[in-house]
Parts: structure tokens; sequence; C-alpha cells
């Protein structure tokens, strides 16, 4: 693993990576195993629905070594960014459970109405509603922060990809006239170096499945770009296949090709 001399840290996608919906990319998994031998890793994800401890047990019971401290989520970035840029402490969500608790632990209120919010959070949500689309209407017309954990349109599951929080906040900028005031997952490097911090980011690789999120990611905070072809990404054409090139992607097949480098 030569190419792995001049790399610290490993910043890994889950959806796509690890997984896709409710099964396991084996390959990934495998060279995961053995990558967390030589270099520390953490796993990030744009997908909120889960909380960090959530997604760090599932991560061990594939026999990778994951706690809530090496997990890094859209919805802890969202978090995060409201704690430290805004003094908003009343949140109208749409969202899921993971997030819901990235929110209560950092003591925020969720709000049941839209015209009691001084923000609104919007992640992916699969029991989305007309009403709750209303609600957070009504809250981002009257000026409430607008604050998305992700732009991913859409979520790779088995068979077919599903709408991702992308498509609600699609939505809610039609309705509203207005675009969130921040998207804290990636490409935002706030979801890395909020987590990270200060650190030589050129000693650090971001390994995922899509150009748009995970290579823009790396590109964005200085880190090596690694493509698996094991998610969304399947097929690349000419044109983007030149992009990453030029931004000297890596791009494997899986994981475990990236061992034989």
């Amino acid at each position: 693993m030569s190419w792995a001399d001049a790399i610290d840290i490993l910043v890994v996608d889950l959806d796509g990576v690890v997984w896709i919906g409710g099964k396991t990319i084996e390959a990934n998994v495998r060279a995961l195993r053995k990558l967390q031998e030589h270099v520390k890793i953490y796993y990030v994800t744009n997908n909120s629905t889960k909380s960090r401890p959530e997604y760090a047990l599932k991560l061990r019971s594939l026999g990778l070594d994951a706690w809530e401290s090496n997990v890094i989520s859209s919805g802890r970035a969202a978090t995060l960014w409201l704690k430290k840029f805004t003094k908003a402490r009343n949140v109208y969500l749409i969202g899921e459970e993971g997030l819901i608790w990235e929110l209560e632990v950092e003591g925020y209120n969720i709000v049941d109405r839209g015209s009691k919010a001084e923000a609104v959070v919007v992640g992916l949500d699969r029991k989305l509603t007309y009403q709750k689309l209303a609600e957070a209407l009504e809250a981002l017309l009257k000026g409430a922060y607008f604050i998305a954990t992700n732009p991913d349109s859409i979520l790779p599951e088995e068979g077919s990809p599903i709408p991702g929080a992308g498509a609600i906040i699609a939505a809610l900028e039609a309705a509203s006239e207005r675009k969130p005031d921040v998207i804290a997952g990636k490409p935002n490097p706030w979801i890395v170096t909020s987590t990270l911090g200060d650190i030589d980011y050129s000693r650090v690789a971001v390994v995922g499945d899509r150009v748009d999120t995970d290579v823009e990611l790396a590109l964005r905070i200085g880190a090596k770009p690694i493509l698996t072809l094991t998610g969304v990404t399947r097929n690349l054409d000419e044109e983007t296949l030149k992009r990453l090139r030029e931004a000297k992607t890596v791009i494997v097949k899986d994981l475990e090709e990236l061992l034989a480098r």
C-alpha cells in the first residue's frame, strides 16, 4: 500500500461505500478492516436519519473500529453550525430520529408549529407529509433561519435510488423562493473541519461514491479524492473522467482494488 504512506487519515463515506440500503458492500468492508490497521478512519455520511452512536454500532457489527467520536454526520454538522453561527433555540424539523438526537443532545427545542420556529432544519425524512412542508414554509416566510443537512437529491438503495434530502430542499426552495442559508453536509468543508479541526489535510484522503459531494469535498479541503464505483457513480463520461484525472482522483471499482495499489 505505497499510496498510503502519505496518508494519515481516511474519511470514508457510508451509503454507497460501506453499504447500499440494507446490503453490505463486502469487498469494501474487507478492505476497510485491513486499512484500519494502518490509518485512522473517520466515517462520514450525509444521511442524517441515524444518530452517530447508531452508525457506530452498525459499523462495529461489520468488524470495523468505529465509535461515536469517529463518526461524522450531516446532522451533527448542521447542529454545530446552528450552535456556532446562530442564536436560534426553537427549531422546526423535517427529518428523522438521528437528526432529532443530534439537536436534542445540544439542547435545542424541537417545536411542532412553524410559527414557533427560529430555524428550520431539513434532512431526509421518509415520512414527509404535506403538513410538514406547510409548517416549514410558514417559518421560512416569517424569516426563520434555513439550514439543510445535505444536497443529495437521491439516496442509493437496493434496486433503485430513493429521493434524498435535496429533493425536499428543492420543494421548500420553490415554495419560499429562498435557498438554504447553509447546507452543512458534503461538499461543505464544515462537515469535516467541525470535527477534525485545523490539521494538515494534504495527508487526508476522502473515499466516496459520488463526484458532486465526496470528490468535491476532498478538493475543497485539500485532501486526496478516492472514488469507488460501488454506489451512485457506476459509469463516467469522458468529460467527467477528464476532470477527475486533472484533479488526481484515484478511481477504483472497489476498495480491494485500492489495497492492491
